[in-house]
């Protein structure tokens, strides 16, 4: 079937005998957009972002060629005699530390595992030593833990066959 005039042949504007639409409540911008605006600030942020990388790289570069003068050294007046280094663990890189951190770590890791798996010692003159842990659970299981009494009371009697009063 072929399309009559009086049924329309597509869109108005395609029409060559149709008048532009006209709408009075319909409005447009009359002005372009000013392009010397649009360059003004595009030229002010490249400044910016220009000025900043040279702050930046000016004070990566001042921070880089200053070489660490080595050690730290104590002041005079601040070494008094037969003052020695606190004991360790101390903060790394004073003077006297000879041990690079990972040797310090792997040495602080090897003595806390002494302690807790082997037996020694706590305090000698009033028989206090320290166990494993894993034999320090079996007895804690064993027997549970200790039963100590309030200030004041008489400790309760836990033995088998003692009865308290």
């Amino acid at each position: 079937m072929k399309p009559t005039p009086e049924h329309g042949e597509g869109p108005a504007s395609k029409r060559p005998d149709a008048a532009a639409p006209v709408n009075a409540t319909v409005s447009y911008e009359t002005q372009d957009v000013s392009v010397s605006a649009i360059e003004r600030a595009g030229v002010i942020l490249a400044v910016v972002v220009l000025v900043s990388l040279a702050v930046v790289a000016g004070t990566f570069y001042l921070y880089t060629s200053v070489q660490p003068v080595g050690t730290p050294e104590i002041a005079p007046g601040m070494r008094a005699a037969g003052h020695e280094l606190p004991p360790a663990p101390r903060m790394q890189g004073i003077p006297g530390d000879t041990l690079p951190p990972p040797e310090q770590q792997r040495q602080f890791q090897a003595a806390a595992a002494a302690e807790l798996n082997g037996y020694g010692w706590m305090d000698a003159q009033h028989s206090v030593a320290h166990i494993p842990i894993e034999e320090a659970m079996k007895v804690l299981a064993a027997q549970g833990l200790p039963q100590t009494a309030e200030p004041g009371k008489a400790a309760p009697a836990v033995a088998a066959g003692k009865k308290g009063p």
